[in-house]
């Protein structure tokens, strides 16, 4: 197995000195054969072995343009680990990357990979959102920062996926407080979903919820209107027709 050794050198006098060896067998490939070897490794999600040669590679030719395509398959070989602690390790690879080299063509990636390790650890939708509001927060800043990316559209795509998940933690939570008959806290609640997350994904279901909550306090003439928004903006959707037989139970 390739790998970085390390030896301990001591004497009667002195404190132990440790010196990296470098496998000999690393020291006999060019920087295009370390490359392509842990090209090789990468194909065979061998991320460990990957590594080895990746590391090598930047760790002797760090302002190569291979050195620096090394340093971003270091942090990608992390990030598809997947797991927590390997995306935090990706997060720091790509860090580095983008503070030693902010002026590469591949910084709009890096930023982008950033934003999606924080996206692959986020929770349900009832559960806590701490990474979704990370993910967009780094998404955004990537989207800032690169505004004419190539890869601006699956940025953008990724950031409506996370705020869509926020959004639908706004519903739930809202849909708790109509269950327990808190039904001011649930009007609140469906307010500011409506007008933080303009593209949610279920936003006919958030004005029905909310005319239903607002029927409920007696604000009949309010709820008429989110249940009319359901019918003129979302006519084909599951909530048209009960938006319907509300409508007419408002007017009867």
């Amino acid at each position: 197995m390739i790998a970085t050794l390390f030896v301990v050198a001591a004497c009667n006098r002195g404190p132990r000195v440790y010196r990296p060896v470098v496998d000999p067998e690393l020291l006999k490939l060019s920087k295009e054969q370390l490359f392509e070897k842990g090209e090789e490794q990468y194909k065979r999600e061998k991320w460990q072995r990957a590594r080895t040669y990746f590391s090598h590679l930047y760790e002797s030719f760090p302002n190569d343009p291979l050195g620096r395509r090394s340093l971003l398959r270091i942090a990608d070989t992390y990030y598809e680990q997947g797991d927590p602690v390997n995306l935090v390790e990706a997060q720091y690879k790509y860090r580095d990357f983008i503070n030693r080299y902010p002026t590469s063509d591949q910084a709009d990636y890096a930023m982008l990979r950033i934003g999606m390790c924080s996206f692959k650890q986020m929770e349900r939708p009832d559960r806590d959102q701490q990474k979704t509001r990370e993910a967009v927060e780094k998404l955004n800043d990537m989207l800032r920062a690169h505004p004419n990316s190539p890869l601006k559209a699956e940025a953008e795509a990724r950031r409506q996926d996370a705020l869509d998940r926020l959004a639908r933690h706004e519903h739930l939570v809202a849909r708790y407080y109509m269950k327990r008959g808190s039904h001011n806290s649930a009007v609140q609640r469906l307010n500011f979903l409506i007008d933080t997350y303009a593209n949610y994904n279920d936003r006919a279901g958030a004005f029905y919820d909310l005319g239903n909550a607002l029927s409920h306090l007696g604000r009949d003439g309010e709820a008429r209107l989110y249940f009319e928004r359901v019918l003129t903006e979302f006519p084909k959707s599951d909530y048209a027709e009960p938006a319907k037989r509300r409508l007419s139970d408002l007017k009867a």
